[in-house]
């Protein structure tokens, strides 16, 4: 049972009384100016320090944006599931200013690289330790197995500061993949509450839409073996294991799938992401068969975690804010289709029609940035705001 000081409570400003106010305010930011830097960056206008401009595109949007989201969702959620109030007001400000002051390493002096590496990798070591207390202190050992994967994408972002430091030999790649596929590993675990729950509540289902055991744990073990291969070994074996995690993950939509998803703005958009990163697997599969352009699966999965976060910031905000999740802005759907374009360009238009590629990424990533800034534009006043209902958080 939460059971906090109701005036140090109220007299907290709204901004800093849940995890997910902040985060995922400051994830919409952050997503919209490293795209609008990323423009700058891949048209040789600006460079970075340090590291080339693609290794820091792939790290915003890995320990940046993706983080961030999984901390304020993490944050809200385990709150939840405890009862037991996480950090908020001064704590919760002094971590997201941890989180902020990462963002700057890559444009500064070399001299000043390891401060900044140490502020950066201290949010997420940080951010585990704020999410395990209520779950380690409320024995919600159901959902033990988050604080590893947390704790796994922390190591993984200290793996890439030492790669830039020399001390491990590729250390930029490991890091940098090992935290990407951890955050889809958590994805995946979460979208097989999360996913069947939402239809079934959105839909006023009276069925309840189950998962395979055979298939949870088929999907778990297989796609560690992909994890292991695709990043230390880099053989055919991985395009074979994401031919079967392909065919398994289509068979768990199948599941899942209902036709009066497409009339709601926040169940097309969430089941749709599931889509993209499935999709990843096969693009996966299919290069082994097929000539495609570099890493253009790599796309497939990071545009199902945009799709994907940000469908979830979308209802969580609503829900936290003492809103309606079943009657959402209106403005959604336009958001959502907006990233699902910028997917198609990126990564369908862009395989089809080659010789205009430079165009066909500045579209994408035109309405990429359009997606998240309406997003921050239509709920920012909702993060900044009290709930409507009057209660805490």
């Amino acid at each position: 049972m939460i059971n906090l000081n109701e005036h140090k409570q109220f007299s907290t400003i709204p901004l800093l009384r849940l995890g997910f106010r902040p985060f995922f305010f400051g994830s919409g930011v952050i997503a919209t100016l490293a795209m609008i830097l990323w423009v700058f960056f891949y048209q040789s206008i600006i460079t970075t320090n340090n590291v080339a401009p693609s290794v820091w595109h792939a790290h915003e949007m890995i320990f940046a944006y993706s983080s961030a989201v999984m901390v304020g969702f993490l944050l809200t959620a385990s709150r939840n599931w405890t009862g037991i109030q996480t950090i908020y007001n001064k704590p919760l400000l002094a971590l997201f200013v941890l989180w902020v002051s990462g963002r700057f390493p890559f444009f500064l002096d070399s001299e000043y690289l390891l401060y900044q590496a140490i502020i950066d990798t201290s949010f997420l070591v940080f951010s585990t330790i704020a999410i395990s207390y209520p779950i380690i202190k409320g024995r919600n050992w159901i959902n033990i197995s988050i604080i590893s994967k947390i704790l796994l994408i922390a190591i993984s972002h200290i793996v890439y500061y030492l790669g830039i430091f020399g001390v491990i030999e590729d250390g930029i790649n490991i890091g940098l993949l090992l935290g990407f596929y951890l955050i889809i590993s958590l994805i995946f675990m979460m979208s097989r509450r999360l996913i069947p729950f939402f239809i079934e509540r959105g839909l006023g289902l009276s069925i309840e839409l189950k998962n395979s055991k055979l298939l949870d744990i088929s999907s778990l073990l297989l796609f560690l073996v992909f994890i292991i291969v695709e990043i230390f070994f880099q053989t055919a074996i991985s395009n074979f294991i994401a031919g079967i995690l392909f065919v398994i993950h289509i068979i768990r939509m199948k599941n899942w799938y209902q036709n009066g998803i497409w009339e709601k703005s926040l169940l097309w958009s969430i089941y749709l992401s599931y889509g993209l990163l499935t999709l990843g697997f096969g693009l996966k599969a299919i290069s082994y068969f097929i000539e495609l352009l570099p890493n253009i699966y790599v796309h497939s999965f990071a545009f199902g975690i945009a799709l994907m976060t940000l469908s979830l910031m979308s209802r969580v905000s609503l829900g936290h804010t003492g809103r309606n999740v079943f009657d959402p802005p209106k403005q959604l759907n336009l958001i959502f289709i907006l990233l699902v374009l910028s997917f198609v360009f990126r990564v369908i238009v862009i395989s089809i029609s080659v010789e205009h590629y430079s165009l066909w990424v500045f579209i994408s990533q035109a309405l990429w940035v359009v997606s998240f800034a309406y997003f921050v534009f239509i709920y920012a006043p909702m993060f900044f705001k009290a709930r409507v209902d009057g209660q805490f958080g």
